[in-house]
This record gives structure tokens, C-alpha cells and sequence, in this order.
């Protein structure tokens, strides 16, 4: 991963490369962690509709990475996120609403999105939190 070429890209504006080098910052890949650039950098990205960045940006609310959790927001851009599809975001809703993470625990709501999550087993592959996904699914069947 070419840091400085990502940089150069995330501050000429490009959503893209925003959201990329977000990510790196706030996961450390190929960076030192740094929460207030990833901050900064995900949020400049999800304004402008990215998906993704918004996904991440929930998780550090959900998480308090960098800043002071604050679920209600978590939950805001995890559905903002998981309404355009987005894998992580319909998951990370499904662990909420099943656990009762900052909310009752809604098991028809967790049932919703963990649903819509194991839906896309043709796009993500197998990993972790599909089979959590399926799992869930199965169980709520039974």
C-alpha cells in the first residue's frame, strides 16, 4: 500500500483514497494507528456518501476508537450504512439488536439484518461474520 500516494489522493478530495487511508489509520495497516486522522478522514468520505467510510465511522462511535462512544450515533451510520448494502454495517446492526448493545435487544431487528447480511454470501465469500450471520438465521428458524 503506497501511503504517501494514498495521502496526496485523500487530500485533493478523492472519496476513495479518503476512505482508504482512513481505514489504514484507524486499523494501522501499512500506518500508526492515529484515530483523529482516521476520524477526520472517514468522516470527509462518508459526508460526501461513501458507504464504507461510514461504516467505519460507526464502528469508532460503537467502539469509542478515538472518540467517546456514542451508540445512537453508531446505530444512525450503521443503518445509514447497511441500507446501501453495505455487509459490515447490516452485522454490526444484527450484533446490536441481538445483544441488546445500547437498545433493548430487538431480536426481530437482529433477525433483519443479519438476515440481509447473509444474503450476500455470493459477494463477500466465507469469513467470520457471515457464518455469525448464518448461524443467527438458523437458529431464529428453529
Amino acid at each position: 500500500m503506497n501511503i504517501p500516494d494514498l495521502r496526496r489522493e485523500a487530500e485533493s478530495g478523492s472519496v476513495v483514497a479518503q476512505t482508504i487511508l482512513g481505514t489504514c489509520y484507524l486499523d494501522g495497516i501499512g500506518i500508526t494507528v492515529d484515530c483523529t486522522e482516521a476520524l477526520r478522514l472517514l468522516s470527509a468520505a462518508s459526508n460526501r456518501g461513501a458507504s464504507r467510510a461510514t461504516v467505519n465511522l460507526a464502528r469508532m462511535h460503537a467502539e469509542g476508537l478515538g472518540i467517546p462512544k456514542d451508540l445512537p450515533e453508531a446505530i444512525r451510520l450503521y443503518e445509514k450504512a447497511a441500507s446501501a448494502g453495505e455487509f459490515l454495517a447490516q452485522v454490526g446492526l444484527g450484533r446490536i439488536y441481538s445483544h441488546g448493545v445500547g437498545v433493548a435487544s430487538n431480536p426481530d431487528a437482529a433477525l433483519r439484518w443479519y438476515s440481509m447480511a447473509a444474503a450476500q454470501h455470493d459477494i463477500v465469500g466465507d469469513c467470520e461474520e457471515l457464518r455469525e450471520a448464518n448461524a443467527y438465521v438458523a437458529s431464529a428458524k428453529r
